[in-house]
């Protein structure tokens, strides 16, 4: 079977999606052994696999025995500062000595061991200091700022030179696309080609799905030569143009309209309009202002955790200064206004080489926690922990925006009339700040254990603290949403929540070779049950364990000690056996009988997705994606907002400017009760001025926004619920998914593809 032009232009996502369907409705044959010999040939596949395997789990040994010699002799754990991702480390090198114990494994975390002792030790000893002066440890600042200063200066040189040679690039694309946009009116066909391949260069995923869908339809006839052309024009273009936008965004750094337009040489109005629409997808986000001009960068999945961590040492330091006398504030302003300037040039930039910053970040987390210890400083009678942790919780509060704004404000308003001529009771105003004090120091307390000794779950934080679990989980996850906290993984099924934190060089290399030791020992583990007792149910397992092993080895080679890479000749020396290995694994498994398919075409017109997972999962060593369903539209609920059309990754559901009629005199009165008064008074008024009731639906001359049909192209479709999530409608919305194959079209367009 020879694949179809439309699988080769679908994105990935998509493409695996549809293999699977032909694979599991017969239309992707592959040579399968004969079931008489599944037997021998398993037998066969674990002698020939039994040396790559012991080859390949050889290697973790040797690699964790030379890594955790370097340690030592570079003294690499002194650059660690980090108590929880030491503690984390170690939990993690326990489960993987507990999964599948080796040397070189056991020797790294009796290195971690001994490191998260001597921290712990020093943070229990400083914590017994007391007073301290803080003008001397703030005279440190400058200097630290100004190192800052200079690395992220580089980055932005860096971003600059990066926008000079992408210059040359995009005069290259705009060039091109006004060449072709010339053409789209005499050879519209010929136009499509070549903004096909200039949309390649883009990589946007919005243009190469609604081109690849414009060329389907006009090669199955569903689009003709006039409609081609007026698509080409709008639609193509204006996605076209918007992937420019993101090139320029990413490739050049954040842009006002006003730049992206004499970059892309096209007029501000439409880079606007392109631009507002490019929010609305959450490509795009705002970031500043440039004199009076918004800056526009492109959306990144994460904030880096250097800049949370510097918005919050800022908080803290802002919380510090309000201690001191006049004449050291006004020395410490300074430097405060840099860092607040520093905070906005890294939120510009976006994505940046955290590393780069982690001494001079560790030198001013730890300057500002001193500074924080000083202004704690009491009596030395007044030093037990519980009064400690209480006191730092309170300067934790008191450093946050909210409460300094609450305590401003809140006497005035009980003191003076508000907007509205009224007065706050004092009686309620003090009830109010008292729940509200006490709400900001229970986060402040939650910050300050988090803060010492690393990540911890609900569960935890309730042991520690005297405050129930359930208002602990209320403060994490508003404190989350605030971005005073990350996630950490989960410990025992709970969450686990940390504090931002920029990770040193020597950080990320003992966190890699943590996750990778627990990846290597329980793929190793499952190895020793698979070919225990080899069945051929288990070949998906042996080869996904396979898989990680490999995965691991790739992953071991970008882990560097004092920039050298570690183990690279024992590395290099396993590469061929563990690929090997797991070619020959998926090699065998894609033979066996078990992986042809036990249903027909017609039989997934229907299918319960659930069911599929669960019998497919062992057979095909993965649970296909849960992507299909069938999105049902329930008029009676719509605005005709068109927040699902817009919503849509995959371009696959539109608002038509039909209205189906027959079905408005269907609606009842309680429906016509939940729709918004204007719409439900339209309705009304079609109703009683009609004489009889309708027999056909009514097409519109243009788009009327508020009206129209929704209609969904089950063959882009990947049953995301994007759309039902963004629906605004009345009760659960106007649309639904029911996780059902149902797919007649999908099924017919295979078919006539294929057959």
């Amino acid at each position: 079977m020879s694949k179809s032009k439309d699988l080769d232009l679908m994105a990935p996502k998509r493409r695996r999606m549809m293999d699977m369907i032909l694979v599991l409705g017969g239309l992707k044959e592959e040579s399968a052994i004969p079931a008489s010999r599944v037997s021998s040939e398993l037998e066969n596949l674990k002698t020939e696999i039994a040396p790559l395997i012991n080859e390949t789990l050889a290697f973790p040994n040797a690699y964790f025995l030379e890594l955790s010699e370097t340690i030592e002799k570079t003294r690499l754990l002194s650059q660690v500062s980090d108590r929880a991702l030491l503690a984390n480390a170690v939990e993690k090198l326990d489960k993987a000595v507990d999964a599948a114990s080796n040397d070189g494994i056991v020797g790294l975390l009796e290195l971690l061991k001994t490191a998260l002792n001597k921290l712990v030790g020093s943070y229990k000893t400083t914590t017994k200091e007391t007073k301290v002066d803080i003008d001397a440890i703030l005279k440190s600042l400058p200097d630290i700022v100004n190192g800052l200063e200079a690395i992220v200066g580089n980055f932005e040189n860096a971003s600059i030179q990066e926008t000079e040679a992408a210059g040359s690039e995009l005069t290259a694309l705009t060039s091109a696309i006004s060449d072709a946009a010339v053409t789209v009116q005499s050879d519209p066909e010929a136009a499509l080609d070549t903004l096909q391949k200039i949309g390649t260069k883009t990589r946007y995923g919005p243009f190469l799905r609604t081109s690849a869908q414009v060329r389907r339809g006009v090669r199955e006839e569903r689009i003709g030569e006039d409609r081609f052309r007026q698509l080409l024009s709008t639609n193509i273009l204006t996605e076209l143009r918007r992937g420019v936008i993101m090139f320029v965004l990413s490739k050049m750094g954040s842009k006002t309209v006003l730049q992206m337009s004499d970059l892309m040489k096209t007029p501000s109005v439409e880079i606007q309009a392109a631009i507002i629409s490019m929010i609305q997808r959450g490509e795009v986000e705002m970031v500043g202002l440039d004199r009076d001009a918004p800056v526009f960068a492109k959306v990144h999945e994460s904030v880096p955790d250097t800049t949370l961590v510097l918005k919050r040492v800022i908080q803290q330091i802002r919380g510090v200064a309000k201690t001191l006398q006049e004449s050291s504030k006004k020395e410490n302003t300074g430097s405060l206004e840099h860092l607040e300037q520093l905070l906005r040039r890294l939120q510009k930039l976006g994505q940046y080489d955290e590393t780069a910053l982690a001494e001079h970040m560790n030198k001013l987390r730890a300057t500002a926690d001193a500074a924080t210890e000083a202004a704690l400083s009491t009596s030395g009678d007044e030093t037990s922990e519980d009064l400690r942790l209480l006191i730092s919780a309170g300067l934790e509060a008191f450093a946050r925006f909210r409460l300094k704004i609450a305590l401003e404000k809140g006497p005035s308003l009980v003191s003076e009339t508000n907007v509205y001529g009224e007065k706050l009771d004092p009686e309620v105003y003090e009830k109010m700040m008292s729940s509200y004090l006490d709400n900001e120091i229970e986060r402040g307390t939650i910050l300050i254990l988090i803060r010492g000794l690393g990540a911890m779950t609900a569960e935890d934080l309730a042991k520690r603290t005297s405050i129930p679990q359930d208002r602990i989980l209320q403060h994490l996850l508003r404190m989350k949403r605030d971005e005073l906290l990350t996630l950490a993984g989960e410990k025992h099924g709970y969450v686990l929540f940390d504090v931002p934190r920029t990770p040193s060089e020597a950080e990320v290399a003992i966190q890699s070779a943590s996750d990778l030791a627990l990846q290597l020992s329980l793929a190793k583990a499952e190895l020793d049950i698979v070919l225990g007792d080899f069945k051929a149910e288990y070949i998906g397992r042996l080869a996904n364990s396979l898989e990680a092993v490999a995965k691991a080895r790739d992953r071991l080679e970008k882990v560097t000690v004092d920039g050298a890479r570690v183990g690279v000749s024992i590395l290099k020396a396993v590469e061929e056996s563990a690929r090997s290995a797991v070619a020959l694994a998926y090699r065998t498994r894609a033979r066996l009988p078990s992986t042809r398919p036990k249903v027909t075409l017609e039989d997934l017109e229907n299918v319960d997705v659930p069911s599929v997972l669960d019998e497919y999962r062992s057979q095909m060593g993965y649970a296909p994606l849960l992507g299909f369903g069938t999105i049902n539209w329930e008029m009676s609920r719509c605005l005709g907002c068109k927040s699902c059309e817009i919503s849509c990754p995959e371009d696959a559901i539109e608002l038509k400017p039909v209205i189906e009629l027959p079905r408005l005199f269907d609606f009842s009165e309680e429906e016509m009760g939940k729709l918004p008064m204007n719409k439900s008074l339209f309705y009304t008024t079609v109703r009683n001025l009609a004489v009889a009731k309708p027999a056909s639906n009514i097409t519109l001359d243009r788009e009327a926004p508020g009206f129209g049909t929704v209609e969904v192209d089950l063959w882009l479709c990947v049953a995301c619920r994007t759309c039902v999530r963004r629906c605004p409608g009345p009760e659960d919305g106007a649309l639904e998914l029911e996780l059902k194959w149902n797919l007649p079209e999908v099924v017919r367009h295979i078919t006539a593809e294929t057959r």
